[in-house]
């Protein structure tokens, strides 16, 4: 793989830190990369990517829910010192949270556990956005056992949004994401656009101002890929492509580094600066 333009660091819900994840593209001969973290631009913040040889575009992937179906929108090429795109930031880390301890309180009061919010809080002192996945790896330390119950099925029952138990409450819509990285310079992405359910949306967020589609995904199906490169083509907007990497909180349907991008250098949305 030549590029992979989605992989998460240890600043919002991956494990690995920036320096890892630019070892693994150097060991699997990758030249560029893009650490698209949940709402949070920290890695580029915290780290020098100047005096590696793996070029690294800067980006963030904004979470936005519509009903019960996830809407992320990536963000390239986004300025970082944007004073807007911080504001922004800390308003939906914080929605996020308060969501997941609804959502935590919900499973609560339905028995499903007796664990202490303030423990999550305490293991996660660092990162200003608490999402479902930080409960679990909370439980995971103090070896919490759920009684007939998996700690990530506990996550996909209460946590995610496609679950009729979860309780949506976040306020930030997919055109508010594609506002901010239009305003910091950003080239707005819809990320995974399977996820939405309704190809409908992905065309109107293409008509509100998407410039691209995220075409090459672990859950996409050769069918999905053929179906956004088309739709990608017919609108002349930008094909991207990335693994959704996150260390060890991986999904099942992510089977190594690298395993989505783009293939060559060939794609315009490699050289665009």
């Amino acid at each position: 793989m030549f590029a992979d333009l989605h992989l998460h660091s240890s600043f919002s819900d991956g494990t690995d830190t920036p320096n890892e994840l630019i070892e693994l593209a150097r060991n699997n001969r990758i030249k560029i990369i893009s650490i698209s973290d949940h709402d949070t631009i920290a890695a580029y913040n915290d780290f020098d990517f100047s005096n590696t040889e793996i070029k690294v575009i800067p980006a963030i992937e904004i979470s936005t829910v519509l009903e019960h179906s996830y809407l992320h929108i990536l963000g390239y090429y986004i300025n970082t010192d944007s004073y807007e795109l911080a504001k922004y930031i800390e308003r939906v880390s914080y929605e996020k949270t308060e969501n997941t301890r609804i959502n935590f309180e919900n499973a609560l009061y339905q028995g499903c556990f007796q664990y202490r919010w303030e423990r999550v809080l305490e293991l996660h002192k660092d990162q200003p956005r608490i999402s479902g996945v930080h409960v679990v790896k909370s439980m995971e330390n103090d070896d919490y056992v759920i009684e007939g119950m998996r700690l990530w099925d506990m996550f996909h029952k209460y946590f995610w949004a496609e679950s009729p138990d979860f309780i949506p409450t976040e306020t930030a819509t997919a055109y508010d994401a594609i506002d901010i990285i239009s305003k910091a310079n950003g080239v707005p992405i819809v990320a995974h656009p399977k996820s939405a359910g309704n190809d409908l949306i992905i065309i109107d967020l293409i008509k509100y101002g998407v410039q691209g589609l995220e075409v090459y995904h672990p859950i996409h199906t050769k069918i999905d890929i053929e179906k956004y490169l088309r739709l990608a083509e017919k609108n002349r907007i930008y094909v991207t492509g990335g693994t959704d990497w996150h260390g060890k909180n991986n999904g099942n349907e992510v089977t190594h580094f690298g395993m989505c991008g783009l293939e060559d250098a060939k794609y315009p949305i490699l050289s665009l600066h």
